[in-house]
């Protein structure tokens, strides 16, 4: 193997085109454009990502409320059910009792 001389060296040779280059130019902006902007809607949906995990924060929390409110007004018609049981059995009883006696017959 022989070594390169001192003299030579690293040379752009004359023959390569201008169109070359300016398409070189132009793909490598495109890249950098194209990169960009995928960067720019990467940055978007993280922002939309994480203002979703804060409504669902948020509505888990609601949901949460909510249950404790249904079991609290269960219970409180459960209640309104068993007195309304309760006065109803008054009436009947308090109806009965004025009713003449049907042992007496027809009057």
């Amino acid at each position: 193997m022989t070594m390169p001389s001192e003299t030579e060296h690293w040379a752009v040779d004359k023959k390569i085109p201008v169109a070359l280059v300016i398409t070189l130019l132009v793909q490598t902006a495109g890249v950098v454009w194209w990169s960009s902007q995928l960067n720019s809607r990467v940055t978007v949906m993280e922002e939309r990502s994480l203002k979703l995990e804060l409504e669902i924060g948020k509505l888990k929390d609601s949901s949460s409320d909510a249950r404790e409110r249904f079991a609290k007004a269960e219970t409180t018609m459960q209640a309104f059910v068993e007195t309304t049981r309760r006065i109803e059995a008054k009436l009947d009883r308090l109806i009965d009792d004025k009713q003449p006696s049907r042992a007496y017959g027809p009057r």
